[in-house]
């Protein structure tokens, strides 16, 4: 990078950071052109106590104290598309798939992208299925590139690489301070499926499938499980052997567990059970400190939060998996910042606060929801960016200032977090402002695109060292992981909440609207008489005007504040 271009990065991560309008704003990679002005009017606030009890904190992550929630409300996870993210091996490639992609990954080309990967400040990684689907020499289809309908799950996909090649990307990422964690397909497959484990426990298979709200029958080469065979625990064996294999033989991390509601509650009780006690087994080196397998498992409910307890966290007495995608809280920001896949959109603040507060009304205590923005299913946020344009749901793009909001909102939630390829730069598929619906252009797989890990613009890639220093941040800062959270205002142009873990205290402050400047008053009686605050961005202190800090709020912006605990532990190292 010559110093000319650093030089404009390193103002760019800064300034994004704030999210100054000028510096950030504008169009994505294949964003339409420029924005009409807006003359935003002024909104004045002035905040002198906290709208405190408007949270339960009722969740995991915002009130453990058990040793293992450090580990598990801070994961921050990169998720990969095996087949499209990077070709490490020319050999062995699909060639075919659904998506944007070239559909050339493989298990050593996320290998050959650990530092890189390592360098977002993530924890984690989450390849999408790694079993075989087919052999070398069979004719292979875009379903089998996917990895979702295995015919194997006790061999490594050869399109993929082997044994030795998954076992060589565990080791490496552990030795960078990363977790992985493997795809589990437990209740779907292709018929023709190897149905006995190594263990001699033989799975009942069914035309008739589940899904969040009822059945389906199964798709031509396709079968699903079935739990529910009288007098059999053929199944539930089988996959508990598959469970267990991966963590003791290869010493992966956990699990992410594909469609989640075609397995019973208490079949995940048994297998989240029989995953820890598995990985307590074992050990490994982890950035040069022995530990066991985290154990950790996460479900992928994609639908209501009724729904994902009944057929995903379980009750009390029965619990079943711990932690679950949060889906609707995804929903909530997109239709703040942009809009939704259909369309739907609510440019307020109010929006993602009414969602968490239904997460605490629904969820059990011991529930951990995995934050998130995108994934392989759906569109990539920088689309829906645009498609909220297009649609006339937003009169200005600002591309970057939304893409950098949503990454901060994820950021500052309690909870493990997730984040897709590409979305660390701003990733969006060129031409899909609208909806195409051919193939590799539908809604559900257009997201499946190749990895990139250089050769940024100016503005990804301050948007991408924005991106690291929040998780660096997170690394750091419990209050941001598992710390209590408190509203401070949230209403049509506001979301902004404080988060407290002992000494530690963080205010984050959004404003969400494209024709409003928030002109705020924060009373110095909140952060204490005498406590300083600090801007977390330039590590400067953030001085008070007489009893008030004065914090202006452009359109689309938002800032980070931190007490003197939190600046130490950013600030200071």
């Amino acid at each position: 990078m010559t110093p000319e271009l650093n030089k404009l990065s390193s103002a760019l991560m800064t300034s994004c950071f704030a999210l100054s309008l000028a510096a950030c704003g504008g169009g994505g990679g294949g964003g339409g052109g420029h924005d009409d002005p807006v003359d935003p009017d002024v909104v004045n606030y002035e905040i002198s106590d906290l709208n405190g009890g408007f949270y339960k904190n009722s969740l995991y992550c915002n009130r453990s104290s058990e040793e293992r929630a450090d580990r598990l409300c801070g994961l921050r996870i990169y998720q990969v598309m095996v087949e499209a993210f990077d070709n490490g091996d020319d050999s062995i490639n699909y060639d075919t798939g659904y998506g944007t992609s070239s559909h050339k990954g493989d298990i050593q080309g996320v290998i050959n992208r650990l530092d890189y990967i390592k360098s977002l400040g993530v924890n984690a990684i989450w390849l999408t299925p790694v079993f075989q689907s087919a052999l070398l020499t069979d004719h292979v289809t875009p379903l089998d590139a996917t990895g979702y309908f295995g015919e194997d799950y006790f061999k490594v996909d050869p399109h993929f690489g082997d044994e030795n090649t998954l076992e060589t990307l565990v080791n490496e990422a552990h030795k960078r301070g990363l977790y992985v964690f493997l795809d589990g397909v437990f209740g779907h497959f292709k018929d023709s499926i190897q149905r006995v484990s190594p263990n001699g426990h033989a799975l009942n298979q069914t035309e008739t499938c589940l899904n969040a709200g009822g059945t389906y029958k199964a798709g031509a080469g396709t079968l699903c499980a079935n739990y529910n065979v009288p007098g059999s625990t053929g199944t539930q064996d089988f996959f508990r052997d598959v469970a267990v294999h991966y963590v003791k033989n290869f010493k992966i991390d956990g699990w992410r567990l594909d469609q989640a509601y075609q397995v019973p509650v208490a079949d995940w009780n048994d297998f989240r059970t029989a995953v820890e006690e598995a990985s307590a087994t074992v050990s490994y080196s982890l950035d040069g400190q022995k530990v066991s397998p985290l154990g950790y498992m996460v479900g992928e409910i994609w639908s209501s939060n009724a729904v994902m307890t009944e057929k995903g966290y379980g009750t009390e007495k029965l619990p079943g998996l711990k932690s679950n995608f949060n889906f609707n809280v995804r929903y909530a920001l997109t239709k703040a910042l942009a809009v939704e896949e259909s369309g739907a959109g609510d440019h307020t603040g109010t929006v993602i606060r009414e969602q968490i507060r239904d997460n605490e009304n629904v969820f059990p205590a011991f529930a951990m929801p995995n934050n998130f923005l995108g994934n392989h299913d759906l569109v990539r946020f920088g689309d829906l960016i645009q498609r909220a344009k297009k649609l006339n749901s937003i009169k200005e793009e600002k591309y970057w200032n939304r893409y950098a909001l949503a990454h901060m909102t994820t950021a500052v939630l309690s909870g493990p977090m997730t984040v897709y390829y590409g979305d660390e730069w701003g990733q969006e598929v060129p031409d899909f402002d609208v909806q195409r619906n051919e193939m590799g252009y539908y809604d559900d797989h257009v997201a499946r695109t190749d990895g990139k890990f250089s050769g940024f613009t100016a503005e990804q890639d301050g948007l991408r060292q924005m991106f690291s220093r929040l998780m660096e941040y997170r690394g750091k800062l419990k209050s941001l992981y598992m710390g209590s959270m408190t509203d401070i205002k949230t209403d049509d142009v506001l979301f902004s909440v404080k988060k407290d873990y002992e000494d530690e205290s963080v205010y984050f402050f959004m404003n969400v609207r494209e024709d409003k400047i928030a002109d705020i008053k924060l009373d110095t009686a909140i952060t204490g008489a005498g406590e300083a605050l600090y801007d977390l961005r330039t590590c400067e202190e953030f001085p008070a005007e007489g009893n008030a800090f004065p914090i202006r709020l452009e359109p689309l912006s938002a800032i980070i504040l931190g007490n003197s605990s939190a600046y130490g532990k950013v600030c200071n190292n």
